[in-house]
């Protein structure tokens, strides 16, 4: 319809499972030509892998925004502090963020490794690397909320927007309204998902909904 023809070199199969054990494997073409299998594999900016796990997203932005990290550092180092911030949020912290309402971790090695790179643009901001200087009083200071309370407040405005069909994403069949209102349930307070498995619990919806 478009005139377009797929590239198979840039085409790859990823098998999504969390089974330990192989199965049977398919082998799948295109055009005459068998698409390799990848373990994980980037998908509009956002790192999939086959087990759903965001280790490899979180690599991937965590060593993107050093990188920019380091290039401000050695470009802006005799800048104020107001043109450092400033630095951090355009360059640098979006990439931290960018569609975390998909893959915002609940895993502490992977919250602690993203802080740690806004806690290091603290101390080049504020010119403060003495040791025993503290980065929560700096961050304080800054008035810099913590990424993960960001990364809440980004799912929590998806929701809102899923609940007022602001979005194409919609309310899947299982999800339901409590049917009391009282102070302390309001009307569009969630019945909470039944989950089998830490995963699917810390997913989008199950999520968002306990925190909704």
């Amino acid at each position: 319809k478009w005139q377009m023809k797929f590239n198979c070199d840039k085409c790859h199969t990823l098998r999504i499972t969390r089974r330990t054990t192989r199965q049977v494997l398919y082998s799948y073409c295109m055009n005459g030509q068998v698409l390799q299998e990848v373990s994980h594999h980037p998908y509009l900016g956002v790192e999939l892998d086959r087990r759903l796990d965001w280790n490899q997203h979180v690599n991937n932005i965590t060593s993107s925004a050093n990188r920019a990290l380091g290039f401000v550092k050695r470009n802006l180092s005799k800048c104020p502090a107001n043109i450092k911030e400033t630095a951090y949020f355009t360059l640098i912290r979006p990439k931290l963020e960018y569609a975390s309402s998909v893959w915002d971790p609940y895993n502490d090695n992977q919250i602690s490794k993203i802080e740690m790179v806004q806690r290091r643009a603290a101390r080049f901001v504020t010119n403060s690397y003495d040791r025993e200087a503290s980065v929560t009083k700096i961050l304080h200071n800054l008035q810099w909320p913590h990424l993960i309370n960001r990364r809440e407040a980004s799912r929590l405005a998806m929701m809102h927007r899923v609940v007022h069909n602001e979005t194409s994403l919609k309310l899947p069949p299982g999800i339901i309204y409590t049917q009391r209102t009282t102070r302390q349930h309001h009307a569009r307070r969630f019945i909470q998902m039944s989950t089998s498995t830490s995963y699917y619990q810390q997913s989008f919806f199950p999520r968002t909904i306990r925190d909704w």
